[in-house]
């Protein structure tokens, strides 16, 4: 028996350990793609890719919202090809809608052409349609074959990014070489996951439907609320302030992302209410763990942190790079949070997310004057999120624990 659970606690450390290093590569690729643009582009067109950059990823909440439905599905042992079909015609429809909504998007983010806008729609069609694939072996456990999906779509992403600006040193060209990066790895995934296409009803796939709605509420929320302080950086600041934020973004989304393997790992045993308690426990413990190491590692390297990552001209940036850190970090701690919540169903966070989103644009559009305008108020948005989702959990697991007992004597 010892030798058992000795082999199976070997087994998940490994496991942990490979898709820990498949998702820190995708994540060092992606930065590479954003250090290079930062280096090859001028600052207006650098706060130009980084705001469309951050429009992709808020596009892709239908994939997320389908990712997560289709793992929780699979994870419950329940049939998925409803879950998938619905999948695939979101990615159709999310991809049409943006596209048309690109003279507008255009408009608001002071872009010169609806280029990198359509580049961006195509982009987050091929998010979407990968979505089906990703949830299928992530609620299995196949946390291998995850990894390798993961890190696959980072590396085509930004490889299609890189050859881009190779040709043209643009936003508009950066984005088309993502979008192409992007389709090449969605057609991988279904190769490699198979994802069930099978015969279903008009009710499953209205449940479907219903079940990734729900998730995507949730899930919108929370990616706008990660990204919206460099899109409201863009509409508020100078075309150069704007620049200079992205550029110290690039340490919110490492703080952010660093940690992103737990809740892919977490995500199955948090919809499994034996498993649910420890699986919660040690992932906020990792989380804040790796968040907390680098706040204080970028405070004491700050300044040559900056010149590696944006070059010298942005050494002005260096006092604000903790902070811009810290955010990264309360953000990985908030996603955590939201995905247990997601897993448990618990339809008031939903609200949650939404009203402390709400209140912080309304801040930053009423009193922004500056970098800080827009960082402060995101930085107390972020502890917000956290403060809710421990609260919310703790109150969710008496209620578990009360259930589990029984009612009590009178």
């Amino acid at each position: 028996m010892k030798q058992n659970r000795g082999t199976q606690l070997t087994a998940r450390v490994a496991t942990a350990g490979g898709v820990a290093a498949a998702t820190s590569i995708a994540n060092v690729v992606a930065y590479v793609l954003t250090v290079v643009a930062a280096r090859l582009l001028e600052p207006t067109e650098f706060g130009a890719f980084g705001a469309v950059l951050a429009l992709i990823i808020a596009g892709s909440v239908p994939a997320l919202a389908i990712q997560a439905t289709v793992a929780r599905t699979r994870a419950r042992r329940e049939p998925v090809a409803s879950d998938v079909r619905s999948g695939v015609v979101l990615a159709l429809a999310t991809g049409l809608g943006l596209g048309l909504l690109a003279p507008a998007l255009a408009a608001f983010l002071q872009l010169p052409s609806i280029a990198p806008v359509v580049a961006a729609a195509v982009g987050v069609a091929a998010i979407t349609a990968t979505a089906p694939a990703m949830g299928l072996v992530q609620g299995a456990e196949r946390f291998t074959a995850l990894g390798v999906l993961v890190a696959g779509q980072a590396a085509l992403r930004v490889g299609g990014g890189l050859a881009g600006m190779a040709i043209q040193p643009t936003a508009s060209a950066a984005l088309v070489g993502v979008a192409a990066g992007l389709i090449v790895a969605a057609l991988g995934a279904w190769f490699i996951a198979r994802p069930p296409l099978g015969p279903g009803t008009r009710t499953t796939f209205v449940t479907s439907l219903r079940k990734t709605f729900v998730a995507g509420a949730l899930l919108l929320g929370l990616v706008f609320v990660t990204n919206a302080d460099v899109v409201l950086a863009r509409h508020v600041l100078s075309a150069r302030d704007s620049g200079f934020y992205v550029a110290g973004s690039v340490f919110t989304k490492i703080a952010f992302w660093l940690p992103q393997f737990v809740p892919l790992l977490a995500f199955p045993a948090l919809t499994d209410p034996k498993r649910r308690r420890e699986a919660f426990r040690l992932g906020v413990l990792a989380v804040a763990g790796c968040g907390a190491a680098l706040v204080v590692g970028t405070a004491l390297v700050a300044g040559p942190a900056v010149s590696i990552v944006a070059g010298s001209r942005y050494a002005d940036l260096a006092p604000w790079i903790p902070a811009f850190t810290a955010l990264g970090g309360l953000f990985a701690i908030a996603q955590l949070l939201v995905y247990a919540h997601l897993a448990s169903g618990d339809l008031p966070t939903i609200a949650a997310v939404w009203a402390v989103l709400l209140a912080y644009v309304a801040v930053v559009e009423l009193t922004a004057a500056g970098l800080g305008g827009v960082l402060v108020p995101a930085l107390s948005a972020a502890g917000l999120l956290v403060l809710w989702g421990l609260t919310r959990e703790r109150v969710m697991s008496r209620r578990r624990d009360r259930s589990r007992d029984g009612p009590a004597e009178p």
